[in-house]
């Protein structure tokens, strides 16, 4: 399933635009893409610890405007949003 991942804040300007589109599983969960993008950071970034802390310490949104945890599950294609700390964390 094709999930679409709105950034705010740093993480906009860490992966360079507003919006990512990435593809998992059926039944992924806010972990499993929180554990992509730090994943895509160590790619592009490997040496930066903060951007992979950011990813770390951020707040995931649904649809529906509501904070998520680790756990929530994605069934079909959907947008989320993740949220950077404010001043720091």
């Amino acid at each position: 399933m094709k999930i679409k991942i709105k950034l705010f804040g740093n993480c906009k300007d860490i992966f360079h635009a507003p919006v990512l589109q990435i593809n998992f599983a059926k039944g992924a969960k806010v972990k499993n893409i929180r554990n992509k993008l730090i994943e895509i950071i160590e790619k592009k970034y490997s040496s930066n610890k903060a951007y992979k802390d950011l990813i770390k310490k951020s707040a995931f949104c649904s649809e529906r405007d509501e904070i998520v945890n680790d756990t929530y599950v994605l069934n079909k294609d959907k947008m989320i949003s993740i949220i950077p700390p404010i001043g720091g964390g």
